[in-house]
């Protein structure tokens, strides 16, 4: 006959195992599944559009981009577990990720075919780097920014829902360090959809910024406090019609010091 194990004695047993245990997707602890680290399961289980971009706008969160993306007032708390959403799934991450973003993560976020993604030099004041906007990748800014960096002018999103997103990767300011993103003379950012939101030093405490002019196609990121731009921070573009009505949802998470958003023409 076997010997009978008290409970305790079971516990005890288990507590003690020294080994890796590779649970299924389907495991459950005490009747709740484990949370999945995918694009589509994250957002699943925070209760979001498994489409990344459908994820904005007020009360049409859900909806198609389209009227998603052109509806303001995003919840900021949604525009930062998107922000979450790309740090939990790896994207943002070049020390672990060599290879940007594949062009299966960007229909994930696009909800069309997708294009593999690409890592872009900031670069610096007087070599920038050219400001991206390759329609339907999602683009990895790399290297940190002293004094001013004016990135070049990006190419013309031509076409009624081109959309692109860039994500920040721990890009450090320093030297008074200002960052400007140059859009095309034809995507003129959109004030009626545009928000960007900031946090505080280090915190989950976010700020709405002003919202732009319709004609400004500057995104200009002003640093307080030699500052880090977070990984998974992103800035996501989206057009409204073929010539100057680009939406832009950006959420802008900094630790070392703070962010000021404003715009130029």
């Amino acid at each position: 006959m076997g010997r009978r194990i008290g409970l305790g004695h079971l516990e005890t047993l288990m507590e003690n195992l020294k080994r890796d245990i590779t649970w299924g997707p389907e495991t459950k602890f005490n009747a709740i599944q484990r949370f999945d680290n995918s694009i589509t399961g994250t957002l699943s289980q925070l209760g979001y559009a498994t489409q990344w971009n459908c994820n904005f706008g007020g009360p049409l969160q859900g909806q198609a981009q389209a009227e998603s993306t052109l509806n303001l007032l995003t919840p900021a708390q949604v525009m930062m577990n998107l922000s979450k959403v790309i740090v939990q799934s790896g994207m943002a991450d070049t020390d672990t990720n060599e290879n940007p973003p594949s062009a299966a993560s960007a229909s994930i976020v696009f909800g069309e075919t997708g294009v593999a993604g690409a890592d872009v030099a900031i670069g610096t004041t007087a070599e920038p780097g050219t400001t991206p906007t390759v329609t339907q990748r999602i683009t990895r800014l790399t290297g940190d920014v002293s004094g001013t960096v004016t990135m070049a002018t990006a190419a013309d999103m031509t076409t009624a829902e081109d959309q692109t997103l860039i994500l920040f990767t721990g890009n450090t300011f320093s030297s008074s360090g200002v960052l400007k993103l140059t859009l095309h003379g034809n995507n003129e950012l959109d004030a009626e959809s545009s928000e960007l939101i900031t946090t505080a030093d280090g915190s989950d405490i976010m700020n709405r910024a002003t919202a732009p002019s319709d004609a400004d196609q500057i995104i200009v990121l002003t640093d307080t406090g030699d500052c880090t731009i977070l990984a998974g921070s992103y800035i996501y573009l989206h057009a409204g019609a073929n010539t100057d009505t680009m939406s832009c949802k950006a959420m802008i998470r900094t630790s070392g010091g703070t962010i000021a958003v404003t715009y130029a023409n």
